[in-house]
C-alpha cells in the first residue's frame, strides 16, 4: 500500500483535514441509523482517506471472524469515501478483493484508501484493510462519475448525498 499512496493523485481542497460526516444516516458502512452498519469513522490525512471501525457477531461468517461479504463492503465503503473531499458523485462499477487474512471480531480494523488514477469519469482507488500489522485484505475499485439525477432516480432527495456532491 505504501507504493499506492505515494503515487495517490489529489483529493482537493472542498473538504479539510480531519473526520468526515456519514455518506447518510442509513449508510450500510458508516451510518449511525443502520443497525446492521460497522460504523467505519472515516477521516482525511492529506490525500488519504483512513476509517477506523470494529466488527461483531452481526458481520460473523465463520466463528469469531468477519464474512468475507463485510470484508468487501469495507474496501466499497473506503473506495466511496475517497468521493467525499472530491465532492463528486459516482458510484462502484468494479470491485476486485484479495483476501490475505481472517478479519477477527472485536478488534479494531483500519481500512485505507487513495484515489490512484483518473480517466474522463471513471476514478481508480486502491484500498487496504489492516488488523495492526496484519494485511486483512486489498482493494482495487473502478469508480464511474454520474449526475445526483442517478441517485434521486433511485429515492434520493436532492442534497440528502451532499456529502459527495449529490
Amino acid at each position: 500500500m505504501e507504493d499506492r499512496i505515494a503515487s495517490s493523485l489529489p483529493l482537493g481542497d472542498l473538504l479539510a483535514e480531519g473526520p468526515f460526516p456519514p455518506h447518510h444516516a442509513n449508510c450500510f458502512g458508516c451510518g449511525p441509523s443502520n443497525p446492521a452498519s460497522p460504523r467505519i469513522a472515516f477521516e482525511r490525512r492529506g490525500d488519504t482517506v483512513v476509517g477506523t471501525f470494529t466488527m461483531d457477531e452481526r458481520h460473523q461468517g465463520a466463528p469469531g471472524v468477519a464474512h468475507g461479504g463485510i470484508v468487501a463492503a469495507a474496501l466499497d465503503e473506503a473506495s466511496g469515501s475517497v468521493l467525499m473531499p472530491l465532492q463528486l458523485p459516482a458510484v462502484t462499477v468494479n470491485l476486485d478483493v484479495n483476501f490475505a487474512s481472517p478479519a477477527q471480531l472485536h478488534r479494531e480494523l483500519i481500512v485505507t484508501s487513495v484515489l490512484s488514477g483518473r480517466e474522463g469519469r471513471k476514478l481508480f482507488i486502491d484500498t487496504v484493510l489492516t488488523d495492526g500489522d496484519t494485511v486483512i485484505a486489498t482493494g482495487r475499485a473502478i469508480f464511474v462519475e454520474v449526475t445526483a439525477a442517478h441517485f434521486q432516480r433511485y429515492g434520493a432527495t436532492p442534497g440528502e448525498l451532499s456529502s459527495v456532491g449529490a
